[in-house]
């Protein structure tokens, strides 16, 4: 097993997730079993949740390299396989990190020879010009990019330095628009393009570049697919993968409020879909307890109160959390006002959804913050301030004991308050010689003088209309009603 430096040392040096704060790369062992948990997922991105494990979390790093590297060989990707077989040497498990030469090569012949055939079968479709045979062919060649991990980049070629990797098939299924003759052929282009797109976003994330653009066209291409025009029986299939995936991109993003939103807009399809045009997006991408778990804390971190109930709680929703107990108790607890149990309950499973692939990524819009770090802390800001409002002074002392401070500082907890007073999240004052947190005093005389006022007011515009009745009535302009209550056309009574 790796030593604590030895499992930080080869991740800052590959940058697999540079953007990731350094506690991250030392978390306790979660609380599920790698093996269940692996057997959740299948396809390209199980090797990546793998090496994420493996970098993040000592304890579980050998098994989960270990996984990853078999998982790969399994594969047609070479390049994942030799990376893999990299980094379990950089993590010091020299017996792992030996790559099997005799495959490799075997390996890489067998994909030349496939790419040539496909290649070649492509432009004799296209000599023919019959066009569902080219949609099929250029179809198969993506497929082909995309499980053997794209061509081996050419260093004396700059437009393939641009383009390989999972780029190259995303731009071979970008391809196959220009054949689709149906609603149903639209609508798995956009599949594959969603599915790709997601590969290269967690693959960048893991090489330390910017994933924003991946996203980005994951959330358009989900868009398009709400639109594709497919049958009714078909799109009810769909719809469930848009809203997922789309949630996904957004937290990746770092959009959380819409991101919560597109969550609990999910239908509880998504857990019994299985293959939607060839791919389990439930096990390629993401379970139905991941988008529970995803949809939870988003929500937590940026709803209020009233809406955690009705919506979350009350709503569809609630179907998810129901995969994920410890997440429902979680916003129940917060809705009850149970702030320390529900952050001591959150705590209990930061290792297991920071060693979650998309959670655990880095957030670009907080520094080098990871995502869980990001809810975790905005659902602590809205619990403060939630638990400060029922309060006009509060000691520090008494509040550092319903919220232990993240540091060990000892002024740790009147930094936090101060940079919630700041911010303007926390409408207070800080006593720094008492130690207290003052909320600002409401004038409750002049306000009830102020209701007085305004209800009587209220009282004589009331009165006042009631007088001009009575004269309209004693100077005799008032209209009679008709007998029959008809109205003529005009205005005149029948």
């Amino acid at each position: 097993m790796a030593s604590k430096n030895s499992a930080r040392s080869p991740a800052k040096r590959l940058r697999q997730d540079s953007s990731s704060p350094a506690d991250n790369f030392n978390l306790p062992a979660p609380t599920f079993d790698l093996d269940t948990w692996a057997n959740n997922y299948d396809g390209a991105l199980l090797p990546l949740r793998l090496c994420h494990v493996a970098i993040h979390c000592p304890s579980l790093s050998r098994q989960a390299i270990g996984l990853a590297i078999s998982h790969a060989k399994r594969s047609k990707n070479v390049r994942q396989y030799t990376h893999l077989c990299d980094l379990a040497g950089q993590l010091h498990f020299k017996d792992l990190g030996t790559p099997d030469n005799d495959w490799v090569s075997r390996q890489e012949e067998g994909n030349k020879r496939e790419l040539s055939r496909l290649e070649g079968e492509l432009r004799g479709y296209k000599n023919n010009l019959i066009r569902e045979s080219i949609r099929m062919g250029q179809e198969d060649l993506a497929t082909h990019h995309l499980i053997t991990g794209g061509p081996p980049p050419d260093p004396n070629t700059v437009q393939q330095l641009g383009g390989s990797g999972y780029s190259v098939a995303y731009q071979a299924f970008s391809k196959t628009r220009d054949y689709c003759t149906t609603p149903s052929h639209m609508a798995s282009m956009m599949l594959r393009l969603i599915y790709t797109a997601l590969l290269q976003a967690v693959s960048s994330m893991q090489a330390g570049g910017s994933s924003g653009g991946n996203f980005a066209n994951t959330i358009s291409n989900c868009s398009r697919l709400r639109s594709s025009g497919v049958k009714a029986e078909e799109q009810v299939k769909l719809e469930p993968i848009a809203a997922a995936m789309s949630g996904i991109s957004l937290l990746g993003q770092g959009n959380y409020p819409d991101a919560a939103t597109t969550f609990l807009s999910t239908p509880i399809a998504y857990n019994t879909l299985g293959a939607v045009h060839g791919t389990d997006f439930g096990r390629a991408v993401a379970s139905a307890n991941d988008i529970a778990i995803y949809g939870g804390l988003c929500a937590l971190a940026t709803m209020s109160r009233q809406d955690l109930i009705d919506r979350v709680l009350g709503g569809s929703f609630r179907a998810f959390l129901e995969l994920e107990p410890h997440m429902r108790k979680a916003i129940s607890l917060y809705t009850t006002a149970k702030y320390k149990t529900c952050i001591d309950l959150l705590r209990h499973y930061y290792s297991d959804w920071s060693l979650d692939v998309f959670l655990g990524a880095a957030s670009s819009s907080v520094g080098s913050s990871s995502h869980v770090d990001v809810l975790f802390a905005k659902i602590r800001e809205k619990s403060i301030t939630a638990y400060l409002s029922s309060f006009s002074e509060v000691s520090l002392a008494s509040l550092a004991s319903t919220f232990p401070p993240v540091s060990s500082s000892p002024t740790a907890m009147e930094e936090e308050a101060l940079g919630l007073i700041e911010s303007g999240l926390l409408d207070a004052r800080l006593d720094v010689v008492n130690g207290t947190i003052i909320a600002p005093r409401k004038e409750l005389r002049s306000g009830t003088h102020g209701d007085a006022a305004r209800t009587a007011e209220d009282m004589e515009r009331m009165l006042l209309l009631r007088l001009h009745k009575v004269n309209v009535v004693m100077a005799g302009l008032e209209v009679p009603k008709p007998k029959n209550g008809n109205w003529a056309e005009g205005g005149f009574y029948q």
